[in-house]
């Protein structure tokens, strides 16, 4: 629902979120009344003495307070369970009871006062052992006002000042021209107030250009999307669980891009062959360096790494065999992972730089002579900075001759570049070419480093023509619909089950929110139930309540911020308002980019059957899909998951042994939804 307005401003929490917390601190404070009751019953007698009945005036304060403070937070907690996420006229009460729990706040900090003079100062004739436990009350006391002060400071909303949403209750009254620029200073507002986010948030990704840059393109990147919708986060995540169960309940159908004619293995096979598809995976997995290879084999991996580590070598450039390392630790435990991860010898690579900074991500060069081929592995997101560069998800355009309509991502297009003009001016893949004339160059990388991986191969083919790329779990929102046809040619994709990130750009978040709006709008359960049993359904895979039945309440519009319950509260006699439409964007709502897609060829790794307990896996099969095959998001638990990659190698390892026992991986016909 709309935020929740007290003071005189909106603060990022709505009148039912008050459940959980309300009902938390009723029972900590039950607790302590129990606590400090027992206390005062059994010392009583010993309060005898010079300051003994101070003591006890505070003991008995203290028993009075929570006993108000607990009766208020029930009230409180009644009436967040009323209603429904969108009619909210059952909790209009709301704001006075929180006048009135504020209000009790005087008080309890008052008496806390008074009672740290009281109990920290010597006490003669008074047994210790009573004056201790008084003051674990006093200091138990601060630390409740502390963590509400916290609490306070996390759902405070620097955009929530009555004189920033009133004007659109004024709207209709000002001319065009005035609308407008209110309109343009509510944005402008909201960038600054996330680019400040950002940089409390990244403040060790360093405040270089590239870094403030990326600040203020992730900045109007989220205002955008978060300017014409006016939800709190726990409306996210019931909204989210409530789309999670429409798509579980519906199915996803077989989509129409699946590919009915299959690669020629004789024409094309770099796509065709898993085996030559898994084994570039390690590289992809080896740039993450030693932090995967002990994610991945925490049992083993310590004693393995201390193998292959060169310990206290705190040098950076050249190291034996001519190998070239930038920016590893003392110990080269970056380059042991990889060696570890990949099987090739310490003198095979060629380059490795592990140096990180906004639109500058790590990356090795590497001779793999097993299949003939130098390969370019470049890590994904791993730290701070690379989100940023994730997120800095504006459209720039890339140079691609003979094709028009070549735009991409542009954090990840800065990393491409960055990386090319490393490998041109150092000479890496010269020189690397120079000992293996007549190897090939492939390309690979996961997550950001398959988005930077297809890009740079775009970049390096008019040098290299015959060069090949591998992109594990690339992000959806990429490149241009004529830039992903174009790399069709010399790029394979693989996506595993529901993973996010192939899913993930400005349109299909997009789409989600308004999944999640229409969602919210049709559901007649309160809040606290859709987050309850989103739970249990994620838990257990079932509910026993219909959470999507259309509401008999009102449906304020949810796309318009700044608006709040107060000033959205219908005013006719019967309580009921219904909007025109609930998806209906306000004016001045920035224009969405084109949809970005992922890119080449795509494999698509499905599950056949599920697995049986947490110990076993699921069967898995193979699809090819067209570029638009992602097109939506699904919500699921494995949408996170399915994004690992160790997780992407266990399903290629296991696609790969069916392909090795002559059976066909690649699934012709697919009786299970394709998602």
């Amino acid at each position: 629902m709309p935020g929740l307005v007290v003071f005189g401003r909106r603060w990022e929490i709505a009148s039912d979120d008050l459940l959980f917390p309300g009902g938390l601190e009723i029972v900590v404070r039950v607790t302590w009344l129990l606590a400090i009751s027992i206390v005062y019953n059994e010392h009583r007698d010993s309060l005898h003495c010079a300051d003994g009945n101070l003591l006890a005036a505070y003991l008995i304060g203290i028993i009075v307070q929570l006993c108000l403070i607990i009766v208020i937070n029930a009230w409180i907690v009644h009436v967040s369970m009323q209603g429904t996420i969108t009619n909210y006229r059952p909790r209009r009460q709301m704001p006075t009871l929180l006048y009135v729990r504020f209000a009790l706040y005087i008080p309890e900090l008052a008496w806390d006062i008074i009672g740290t003079y009281w109990t920290f100062r010597s006490h003669v004739g008074c047994d210790r052992n009573v004056v201790a436990v008084v003051e674990g009350a006093v200091i138990f006391s601060w630390i409740i006002l502390l963590l509400t002060m916290v609490g306070i400071a996390v759902i405070f909303d620097p955009l929530g000042s009555r004189n920033r949403f009133s004007f659109w209750q004024e709207k209709h009254g000002l001319e065009s021209g005035e609308t407008d620029q209110l309109i343009t200073s509510a944005r402008s507002a909201a960038a600054r107030v996330w680019e400040n986010r950002c940089k409390v948030l990244c403040c060790c990704a360093g405040f270089d250009e590239h870094s403030q840059n990326a600040f203020s393109d992730v900045a109007q990147v989220i205002s955008d999307f978060f300017q014409d919708v006016d939800l709190t986060p726990s409306d996210i995540a019931a909204g989210l669980a409530l789309v999670q169960q429409e798509q579980d309940r519906h199915g996803v159908p077989d989509p129409v891009s699946i590919v009915t004619a299959q690669p020629h293995p004789q024409e094309e096979p770099w796509l065709e062959d898993l085996g030559l598809v898994a084994h570039y995976m390690k590289f992809a997995m080896a740039a993450y360096g030693w932090p995967l290879y002990v994610y991945s084999n925490p049992l083993t991996s310590l004693c393995q790494l201390s193998t292959e580590c060169s310990c206290c070598s705190c040098s950076s450039g050249q190291v034996e065999g001519g190998t070239v390392i930038i920016s590893d630790n003392c110990c080269k435990c970056h380059l042991a992972g990889i060696l570890l991860q990949t099987g090739v010898a310490s003198t095979d690579v060629v380059y490795a730089t592990f140096h990180n900074k906004v639109y500058e991500i790590p990356f090795f060069v590497a001779l793999d002579h097993e299949r003939r081929s130098v390969v370019v592995a470049v890590r994904g997101t791993l730290s701070l900075r690379d989100a940023l560069t994730d997120l800095s998800a504006e459209s720039e355009i890339i140079t691609v001759e003979g094709v028009e309509g070549t735009f991409a991502h542009k954090g990840i297009l800065q990393a491409a570049g960055f990386i090319h003009k490393k490998l041109e001016e150092e000479n890496i893949l010269a020189n690397a070419f120079w000992k293996v004339p007549d190897y090939n160059l492939v390309v690979v990388g996961h997550s950001l480093g398959a988005g930077a991986a297809s890009l740079l191969s775009i970049l390096l083919r008019p040098a290299y023509p015959r060069l090949c790329c591998y992109a594990y779990s690339p992000p959806g929102g990429l490149m241009s619909w004529p830039t992903a046809e174009y790399t069709k040619d010399f790029t394979c994709s693989v996506v595993l089950g529901k993973d996010l990130v192939p899913r993930l750009g400005i349109s299909t978040v997009e789409n989600l929110k308004s999944k999640i709006i229409a969602a919210i709008n049709s559901s007649n359960k309160p809040k606290y139930q859709i987050l309850v049993g989103g739970v249990w359904y994620t838990l257990c895979g079932s509910t026993n309540t219909d959470t999507t039945a259309s509401s008999s309440g009102s449906s304020p519009n949810l796309s318009q911020p700044l608006l709040d319950e107060i000033t959205r509260m219908p005013h006719e006699p019967d309580g009921t308002s219904q909007p025109e439409s609930s998806l209906v964007r306000r004016q001045g709502a920035a224009v969405q980019p084109a949809p970005l897609y992922p890119p080449g060829r795509i494999i698509h790794i499905i599950e056949v059957t599920p697995a049986r307990s947490c110990l076993s896996q699921p069967t898995y099969g193979a699809v090819w899909v067209n570029t638009d095959h992602f097109g939506d998001i699904i919500v699921s638990p494995k949408m996170l998951s399915d994004h690992m990659p160790d997780v992407v190698m266990k399903a290629l390892d296991q696609l790969v042994q069916l392909q090795g026992r002559g059976l066909q991986p690649f699934l012709q016909h697919c009786d299970q939804p394709v998602i």
